[in-house]
């Protein structure tokens, strides 16, 4: 990618370099110049007389658009009450007592540039990140206890952390003339409810839903592993608690209308043995984090038929995997034949409501380049409108390998020109 040059006017700054503050001094993006403003707070969106390519490569069109550059921080989320991961059986000790610990504290720069044509939005987003993350708890074999288990889904300390790469962005979307309460002061913050009680296993004590019966908000969630066929953002909704207020089965996220681009429920119990395992694999194969349908259909991926009480696994076209003939390649976090815990289709690839906000990424060797390509009114009732000449709050997220802990970045303004 070569160096983006736009131009900075801060009052103490003649020259900004995003710096990674997690990692090293390894400048992500170096901002030279004096050919455009830049805002910490409001994302101008340009009118472009040519529309840029979409292919998540940064075309000199981009050199026209003002960016918003800002910094985002992982933040506390509430204490946990009970476990969240399979692998801890209960025992709280195990696990942070923080929702967003070991994260707590992390911050990323980004820089967020944003135009249209009249008829589609487009943004252009840049985070810094060393990595792109792809191991979303994959499965692996404990030869102590002869089981297949899963990578944590929520990291319990800083070598825990096994997760793809994802970001979000919310909207409010106006009903009869008018922004959900709060949401021009508060944009995703007002979602947002912690000390929430009477949780179940697997429920967390902090959700998002909306204060008041009737209030939308559009939430745009790309997740690396989860879209790599949709080349979207999983695209849903913020509602009402729908009478759940104040506990922690309340949950107000909810999907569009749309084919689903995952199957992200890959449990295999082998009702013989009682044995758990992984649901499909790639025979042979390394370093791979999905399964595509396709490669299910043509005999590329297998499914799992048994699993043994040694942890063997005995597949759809009758071969088998024995793991204990290979253990460092079945090892946690680190083995190469860990086994994926989803398969991905295209769903609707752009043409129904979940994938209508289309996203071409490209991770540089330093951080995430993101094109997002919507329509200004897609005509969905659950999503915002962005009215040419007006102005719309929003916040956004990143999630660096990380399920929940995400950096928050509130309390900005996109201003439609």
């Amino acid at each position: 990618m070569r160096k983006i040059k736009l131009s900075l006017v801060l009052a103490t700054m003649a020259v900004l370099t995003f710096v990674n503050c997690t990692h090293d001094n390894t400048p992500l993006i170096k901002i030279v110049g004096a050919e455009n403003e830049s805002s910490t707070e409001e994302l101008l969106v340009k009118k472009f007389t040519t529309a840029p390519n979409f292919d998540g490569e940064i075309d000199e069109i981009w050199n026209e658009a003002r960016p918003l550059l800002s910094t985002a921080t992982v933040t506390q989320a509430g204490d946990r009450i009970i476990t969240l991961n399979g692998n801890s059986n209960g025992d709280v000790s195990l696990e942070p007592k923080d929702l967003m610990d070991p994260y707590t504290g992390e911050s990323y720069n980004y820089s967020l540039r944003g135009g249209h044509d009249g008829e589609y939005l487009y943004l252009l987003f840049e985070w810094e990140d060393e990595a792109d993350s792809r191991d979303r708890e994959m499965w692996y074999f404990d030869p102590a206890t002869s089981t297949w288990k899963q990578d944590n889904k929520y990291a319990n300390h800083k070598n825990d952390k096994n997760y793809e790469d994802k970001f979000a962005m919310m909207f409010p979307i106006k009903v009869n003339g008018a922004y959900p309460a709060g949401f021009e002061s508060g944009t995703c913050a007002i979602t947002c409810h912690s000390g929430l009680t009477d949780p179940q296993p697997g429920q967390k004590t902090t959700r998002h839903y909306m204060q008041n019966a009737g209030e939308l908000a559009d939430l745009w969630h790309w997740k690396r592993n989860r879209n790599e066929l949709s080349q979207s953002v999983d695209d849903g909704y913020c509602r009402d608690a729908d009478g759940k207020d104040g506990t922690a089965a309340a949950n107000g996220r909810k999907g569009d209308e749309g084919t689903k681009m995952y199957d992200d429920k890959p449990v295999f119990e082998d009702t013989a043995t009682g044995m758990k395992g992984p649901k499909w694999v790639k025979k042979g194969k390394e370093n791979y984090y999905w399964i595509t349908l396709d490669e299910l259909a043509s005999g590329v991926a297998q499914t799992v038929t048994g699993v043994a009480v040694n942890g063997v696994l005995t597949l759809s076209d009758g071969s088998t995997i024995d793991p204990n003939t290979d253990l460092v390649s079945y090892s946690k976090s680190f083995g190469s034949k860990r086994f994926p815990s989803i398969t991905i289709n295209p769903g609707g690839a752009g043409n129904d409501f979940r994938t209508d906000t289309q996203v071409r990424a490209k991770h540089n060797g330093s951080g995430w380049q993101v094109e997002i390509k919507r329509k200004l009114n897609s005509g969905d009732p659950h999503d915002a409108v962005f009215v040419i000449g007006e102005e719309i709050p929003f916040g956004l997220s990143i999630f660096n390998n990380a399920a929940i802990g995400h950096a928050m970045s509130n309390f900005k303004t996109m201003k439609i020109e």
